[in-house]
């Protein structure tokens, strides 16, 4: 018996730094299995603007040093990373200042920056470049794909659907 109440005891102080966490909310209506709050898409949004970034500085980098470089081609590859970085930019600004996920400004700002990073996949799928600029681009995928479910856009294929 006084076996179970310390182990009552210490199961409640281990869990109790976690009942401040905060937690998703999903709440269902007839259009989205899960509505997400405004917390959890503005943190994806912060994300993928700050990927967007130190990817698009990677990218430039690796394509100087590759077989495009000096050519019209490295040219476009590296407008492609420009557009996504600069389409994600505007996405957070729109976002927080409209405040809603919900507003069509936001929903308009995502479809131009999964538009402008589905130019950018096509390069990655193309091309061979370090696993570290892979795998830098398999994470940034994966934020603006999370963004694209949750306004019911098409994601980005994978490696798998290249093949």
């Amino acid at each position: 018996m006084k076996f179970n109440i310390i182990r009552s005891v210490v199961l409640s102080a281990s869990l109790l730094p976690l009942a401040g966490l905060p937690r998703p909310c999903a709440a269902q209506d007839a259009n989205h299995d899960t509505i997400m709050s405004a917390t959890d898409v503005g943190s994806v949004v912060d994300r993928v603007q700050r990927e967007t970034g130190s990817f698009k500085e990677a990218f430039d980098k690796a394509i100087s040093h590759s077989m495009m470089d000096g050519t019209q081609m490295e040219e476009n590859a590296k407008h492609r990373a420009d557009d996504l970085h600069d389409a994600a930019n505007k996405l957070g600004n729109v976002f927080h200042d409209k405040k809603d996920k919900n507003n069509p400004a936001v929903r308009e700002q995502v479809d131009r920056t999964i538009s402008a990073a589905s130019e950018l996949n096509r390069v990655m799928l193309a091309h061979r470049f370090t696993e570290k600029l892979q795998s830098d681009w398999e994470v940034l995928r994966s934020g603006l794909n999370g963004l694209a479910g949750m306004y019911q856009l098409t994601p980005l294929p994978g490696n798998q659907a290249a093949k």
